[in-house]
């Protein structure tokens, strides 16, 4: 995509640190685990590049969200996965994995208990955040792998679904049921390979952060690996020295805002060409996040927005991603192997994928 003049009126002064909000607006009234009041980090600054900008973000008004489960049993080669048979008129019948929409007053991870609850009988334990589909800028999926801690399974039928059954892997491939879709096939090949990654590596887990975000945000984590992967390289702002900062800084990585007239591949592809001289010819697409963060509550909110830090891995066999604005960003290495888990750039290390719709 080529970057015409109207997209450098998109930059914005990153410099100056964001102003905490004031007042009631500091924290809508909600809580983190620790039951502290959830607040804007003094060290945010203002986005880096802005295309366009929501004045509000509130849920079924001009987003969406959706939550699933895969929940998967059994030994490696023999496993079942947990699906639910649909009561919906266009899909009555069909089996699918448990999901369905968020609802405003709901964390990613209460509708995920909610649905899983409704649709199968069981309640379960939400381990990890698998995936992210976003398909044009206001609607997004997130699936999670989850287990199985009790109630009994579904078998009368509601408005909610027919009734659940354990189905093998093996058949669900083979496409041996009528399935309301295959779209959830990857989603379990991808929770499959979670299982076998947990065994190889110790991997912290990756939970949505239950934060207020008044708008739309992508934070773009650009990495680069030597040629061995022994040391790695990551684009930040000039206002972090080096990886001591990056540790403590809670917005360390170049930031686009971005509205709803710009679907979520588009905003990429435009900041790849704001960051890099040489934009997607020097990096991969992301495939994968690093960090999200989302809370669709309370109910009357307007701040049912989302941040999410992709992962953006440069190209071993291009030349060195020149820097479009080196008084702005540059490259600093990141030693520490706390720090590099921290931020999941470990190799090998466990990131949920990102499906750009």
């Amino acid at each position: 995509m080529s970057l015409n003049e109207e997209d450098d009126d998109y930059i914005v002064d990153s410099r100056e640190m964001s102003p905490l909000p004031s007042g009631d607006d500091v924290s809508n009234g909600v809580q983190s685990a620790n039951g502290t009041p959830l607040k804007q980090r003094p060290d945010a600054r203002v986005p880096d590049m802005q295309l366009g900008r929501c004045r509000y973000v509130r849920l079924h008004d001009n987003v969406n969200y959706v939550a699933a489960a895969l929940i998967i049993r059994g030994n490696p080669g023999d496993e079942e996965v947990l699906l639910i048979q649909e009561a919906k008129k266009k899909s009555y019948g069909k089996w699918y994995i448990p999901a369905g929409r968020v609802e405003a007053g709901e964390t990613l991870v209460e509708t995920v208990h909610r649905e899983v609850l409704e649709e199968t009988g069981y309640t379960c334990e939400v381990v990890e955040l698998l995936s992210m589909q976003v398909q044009g800028s206001g609607w997004y999926r997130f699936a999670f792998v989850a287990n199985v801690t009790g109630g009994d399974l579904k078998t009368k039928p509601d408005e909610e679904s027919l009734c659940a059954q354990w189905f093998p892997v093996k058949d669900v491939k083979a496409r041996k049921l009528e399935m309301r879709g295959s779209d959830f096939i990857k989603l379990v090949d991808e929770a499959l390979s979670y299982k076998k990654a947990q065994k190889i590596v110790d991997i912290p887990l990756m939970m949505p952060d239950n934060v207020n975000i008044r708008g739309l945000f992508v934070e773009f984590m650009i990495y680069r690996n030597n040629l061995d992967d022994s040391r790695v390289e990551v684009l930040v702002h000039r206002s972090i020295p080096d990886e001591d900062a990056l540790a403590s800084h809670d917005q360390p990585f170049p930031t686009c805002e971005f509205g709803f007239e710009y679907f979520f591949a588009m905003v990429v592809a435009k900041c790849y060409k704001h960051l890099l001289e040489e934009g997607a010819n020097v990096v991969f697409a992301p495939t994968s996040i690093a960090r999200l963060k989302c809370l669709p509550s309370p109910m009357e909110s307007l701040e049912h927005g989302l941040a999410v830090r992709v992962a953006c891995q440069h190209k071993k066999s291009s030349s060195k991603a020149a820097v479009r604005s080196p008084s702005r960003y540059h490259w600093i290495p990141v030693e520490n192997p706390e720090i590099r888990r921290a931020l999941r750039l470990e190799k090998n290390q466990y990131r949920p994928s990102l499906h750009m719709l």
